[in-house]
């Protein structure tokens, strides 16, 4: 019984316990059983004692029942925390191995219920509608062959008009995106405001505070072509769900019911099941083709750039004593002395070759990678280890590298391959380490290359591509300057500064000496 009747049968109670009638004869005479008249008589005599507020005598709560889970609640909860996955199949297990003697319902509602508390929710999507040339997204997806070969499948589809670019790859580093999303504005012929994909490598370097920091090559590509970079909280495929919806009609639709065995032949059949599929198929609000949904939105887009982004890989090499520098498994030939190092500009059709200041050396078609082709340089009479240049080049790297290259060549009976290896540990360590390195192999009358590795193996850090570029400008900055010194400033002078006092140059006393 609730509201209005409970009152009106609790007046009816209150008044002939008043005139004298019995629990009986008051339960007989209402129809009702001589518990709920107890019932009646002590929660209003509770009322009275206790008081109560409008609230409480509005809505009465309800009492909770005791569940016979109750028992084994914090062993669920541990288990929880320790196997988050946890099922209710195998939860009814572990708690009949505990003397639990219920069924499986009451399990699965209670999991639910504290899978909720321990595990906090992931944010839900808001749909999003977007305008003409407004957003695009992309990512990228796996998939294994027929033949055994595994293929990054690349899809970026713009939200609007549901036109999608597809690729296959064998990889997804970040300069095989650049290039994919270069050829996709290309295709739609303009760059959309903005573009939306997850924490893929090469896009986000890492999340600090629940924010993604984007990495400094992706951040210029994206002001290069002017778009928006948006990125996806983790965990949350359906922020980007046009994109993902792709991949499954792409699931569907072509790989369902067709043996595909290599990559040439899934590109060649990707290519035209975007043209004839993809393109064709209606679009899910407008019931229009694809492709007249592109055409219309088209002129929304911003314009290209004058000049597409450079998207070729970038490597560090150094020349061998065959002039040669090596790619994959290829060796190509350059014009540039034997152990100085070059920047090889590679994309899937050629390369070329500059120096540390960026000037070309030469352009060649790029080989196949396995083909182990060596091109021999025509315009070189190969010297297979030309001592007095090996020595020469180490000498440019100061007095200590020009006397352990002497040690070297007085302790070795063939020095001319270690020569040629130290030369080529430029490549991943500071000149500035591997002189310390060859200074404390000399203490210890160690002329050998495996010495110096150790050391610099021990003690130091290798370093990045952005650490050449940085040795290479602090070269030319110091030969811009070599007539105009700058000399540094002492400590104390800014410790004046952070203290607020203007600093003290010190006058010399001719100075002193005037007013």
């Amino acid at each position: 019984m609730r509201g209005d009747r409970r009152r009106s049968l609790t007046y009816e109670v209150q008044r002939l316990a008043q005139d004298g009638r019995s629990q009986r004869e008051i339960a007989r005479g209402l129809g009702i059983a001589r518990r709920t008249v107890r019932r009646l008589l002590r929660e209003l005599e509770d009322r009275r004692r206790e008081g109560e507020t409008a609230l409480e005598r509005e809505v009465r709560p309800r009492l909770a029942k005791a569940s016979v889970l109750d028992p084994y609640e914090e062993k669920i909860r541990a288990w929880l925390k320790e196997w988050p996955d946890l099922t209710a199949v195998r939860c009814l297990e572990k708690l009949e191995g505990e003397g639990f003697k219920g069924r499986y319902t009451i399990v699965r509602e209670r999991l639910k219920l504290l899978r909720q508390e321990l595990v906090p929710p992931r944010p839900k999507a808001t749909p999003v509608e977007t305008a003409p040339g407004q957003r695009a997204e992309f990512d990228w997806s796996p998939y294994t062959l027929a033949g055994g070969e595994k293929v990054q499948l690349w899809n970026a589809t713009l939200r609007w008009s549901r036109a999608p670019s597809l690729a296959a790859d064998t990889n997804t580093r970040q300069t095989t995106v650049f290039r994919r999303l270069r050829e996709a504005f290309e295709e739609w012929e303009g760059v959309p405001e903005e573009a939306l994909t997850d924490s893929m490598p090469g896009v986000v370097d890492r999340w600090e505070c629940d924010l993604p920091i984007l990495n400094a090559r992706y951040v210029d590509f994206v002001a290069y072509y002017g778009f928006r970079a948006l990125i996806a909280p983790r965990g949350c495929p359906q922020w980007k769900a046009v994109a993902e919806r792709l991949f499954r009609f792409h699931e569907e639709n072509l790989l369902n019911g067709r043996t595909i065995r290599t990559r040439e032949e899934y590109a060649e059949v990707l290519a035209w099941w975007r043209r004839e599929k993809a393109l064709a198929k209606d679009h899910p609000d407008t019931r229009r083709p694809v492709h007249e949904m592109l055409a219309t939105e088209r002129p929304h887009l911003l314009p290209l750039p004058a000049r597409p982004y450079d998207t070729r890989d970038v490597f560090v090499r150094l020349v061998d004593d065959y002039q040669r520098v090596q790619l994959e498994t290829n060796h190509y030939p350059v014009p540039a002395p034997i152990g100085s190092w070059v920047y090889v500009c590679a994309d899937a059709a050629r390369l070329e070759v500059v120096d540390h200041q960026a000037r070309r050396l030469i352009e060649h078609d790029r080989l196949p990678d396995g083909a182990r082709i060596k091109l021999s340089p025509p315009h070189v009479k190969r010297v297979r280890y030309d001592l007095d240049e090996l020595t020469e080049r180490l000498t440019g790297w100061g007095e200590v590298a020009h006397d352990y290259a002497r040690g070297l060549r007085e302790t070795k009976r063939y020095p001319g391959p270690q020569l040629v290896r130290l030369l080529q540990l430029q490549v991943d360590w500071s000149i500035d380490d591997l002189v310390a390195a060859m200074r404390q192999a000399m203490t210890y009358r160690c002329f050998d290359l495996a010495a110096v590795q150790r050391i610099l193996e021990l003690h130091y850090s290798p370093r990045q591509l952005e650490d050449h570029i940085a040795d290479s400008t602090r070269q030319r900055i110091q030969e811009v300057m070599k007539d105009h010194p700058v000399t540094p400033r002492p400590l104390s002078a800014y410790t004046a500064l952070r203290e607020g006092d203007p600093p003290r140059e010190k006058r010399s006393e001719t100075d002193a000496s005037q007013p």
